[in-house]
């Protein structure tokens, strides 16, 4: 997993540089457990835990730079572009695709896609048991409860 070691290494500096704070202890506090989720979600699943590591490591990088959810989950697979160099086209269309579509909780996506809402409404939740989730979160919730 070097790919996703030299990724998470620029996690941590542009975290470092363009996040104060709260809003940097909640840039590393969530996506490092959206991330470790998605790794264990991938193992369940049969999946490549590195793409799901690094899936979930950068789903909410956008919102942490620019300090604004807006589109976020689009705007942060556009940035993430530009780091997947040692990877091919076909990793690359995962990784991206799973992050430009993580906010459609609603949506059964493809198998990653769906990975990273599974793991994303199980952190938020692990970290705030109490949180009023929208609709289709709750019902992602349920059914990952229901199967442990």
């Amino acid at each position: 997993m070097n790919r996703y070691e030299n990724l998470k290494d620029i996690f941590y500096q542009t975290i470092e540089e363009k996040t104060h704070g709260i809003y940097k202890q909640r840039a590393y506090f969530h996506s490092l457990a959206v991330s470790s989720l998605c790794q264990k979600l991938a193992l369940e699943r049969g999946l490549n835990i590195e793409l799901a590591a690094i899936i979930g490591l950068f789903h909410d990088y956008a919102q942490f730079i620019h300090h604004s959810s807006f589109e976020h989950a689009k705007r942060s697979s556009e940035m993430l572009t530009s780091l997947l160099n040692e990877f091919n086209d076909s990793e690359k269309q995962i990784i991206l695709n799973a992050i430009a579509l993580h906010s459609h909780k609603e949506h059964i996506d493809d198998e990653y896609s769906e990975l990273l809402k599974d793991a994303d409404v199980l952190a938020q939740y692990l970290n705030e048991p109490d949180i009023i989730l929208k609709t289709a979160s709750q019902m992602r919730l349920k059914r990952l409860l229901q199967q442990g």
